[in-house]
């Protein structure tokens, strides 16, 4: 009510619209009260709404492993039908859930919102390591031999 005591002092003819205007402040504190309770609302029924398929939640996992992929890798790493994938990276790419590949880039990425999915239901897995070339496994295996010091 300090807003209408400042508003009266300032301009005394106000001074016969007091009543409405705390009535109207009032009202727009429970408003406010009203607006937040509705927004927890329906952040629950979005977090319902928004449940992926099986298939989609795996080919998911799989994108938050590895950096990138293409629907055959997806599908023979997860065992699940290549067109099943493909179908299921066309609505992730359209719901804003995976990156489609751009140019110069090799397949689909997964997007913000796609890591905060999995986040929230506890199935986000660290990335695996990638690959290493030959050479690098060849110089794991061969550990280097000991040299004896000169005296």
């Amino acid at each position: 009510m300090g807003a209408i005591a400042d508003l009266i002092r300032k301009i005394p003819a106000a001074a016969k619209y007091r009543a409405a205007l705390e009535a109207m402040e009032q009202e727009n504190v429970q408003l406010k009260a009203e607006n937040d309770d509705l927004r927890q609302e329906l952040a629950q029924y979005l977090q319902q709404w928004e449940t992926l398929d099986g298939d989609a939640v795996t080919t998911l996992v799989y994108l938050s492993q590895y950096e990138r992929g293409h629907s055959h890798e997806i599908a023979a790493t997860t065992k699940v039908n290549p067109q099943t994938v493909e179908a299921y990276l066309k609505f992730l790419a359209q719901h804003a859930y995976v990156h489609p590949p751009a140019d110069g880039e090799a397949g689909f990425g997964i997007a913000h919102k796609g890591r905060r999915y999995l986040r929230e239901r506890g199935l986000l897995k660290p990335p695996k390591a990638k690959a290493k070339s030959a050479t690098a496994r060849a110089r794991v295996a061969t550990p280097a031999q000991k040299t004896r010091k000169r005296r």
